[in-house]
């Protein structure tokens, strides 16, 4: 189950948002569904996210849905399918904060980064919510990582992007001056899995 609220502590509700729809092209296989430890990698991030001060969590699906949801169980997720989602990453972000109700912010999660441990999300959202900077996002060796928390007057620049951009990468270089940096000492949060050695490394490792 989630954590206390935050709202009841800061007045401020975060949402996270799960982007799990991608075709994992260059994996060669759905690696939302592949093996990582007792569960897969899916469960494992959704897990890591249930256990954050998150007030809810999105999952946003598109390749392989069925069989995601079907891993995900009865975890307390509002999960949302994108239609678009072989046109890419951009699209499942905008899905998710489609979905969103009533939050203050929002927080975009990569499913292929089971390495991100509650702890991590949580440092992440203590420092947003003690900053008056719109984004928060932590840094590891002066490389930006996630999860990425937006102010929720960012929705509408997200939702109005076209796939010609640069994606949510674009807000960064729009509004660098409302970025707050949280440094942290782990490149976890920069690790993704992309290639069958990265998921053969990481499986050792878990």
């Amino acid at each position: 189950m989630c954590s206390t609220p935050l709202a009841s502590a800061h007045q401020k509700s975060i949402s996270g948002i799960l982007l799990a729809a991608g075709l994992s092209t260059r994996m060669g296989a759905p690696k939302q569904l592949l093996p990582f430890g007792d569960n897969t990698i899916v469960e494992t991030v959704v897990d890591n996210m249930l256990g954050a001060k998150f007030d809810e969590v999105i999952v946003v699906v598109g390749h392989h849905a069925l069989e995601v949801q079907a891993q995900l169980g009865t975890r307390p997720i509002n999960t949302v399918f994108n239609p678009d989602y072989r046109e890419g990453m951009l699209t499942s972000a905008q899905t998710g904060i489609r979905a969103l109700e009533s939050s203050d912010a929002f927080a975009l999660m990569l499913v292929d980064q089971p390495f991100i441990t509650s702890a991590l999300i949580d440092q992440v959202i203590d420092a947003y919510v003690h900053t008056e900077k719109g984004i928060a996002l932590p840094s590891y060796n002066y490389k930006r990582g996630h999860p990425v928390i937006f102010d929720q007057k960012y929705a509408r620049d997200i939702l109005a992007l076209t796939p010609e951009s640069d994606g949510v990468r674009t807000l960064f270089k729009a509004y660098g001056d409302d970025i707050h940096y949280v440094t942290v000492d782990t490149a976890n949060v920069l690790r993704d899995i992309d290639y069958r050695e990265d998921y053969e490394r990481a499986r050792k490792e878990k």
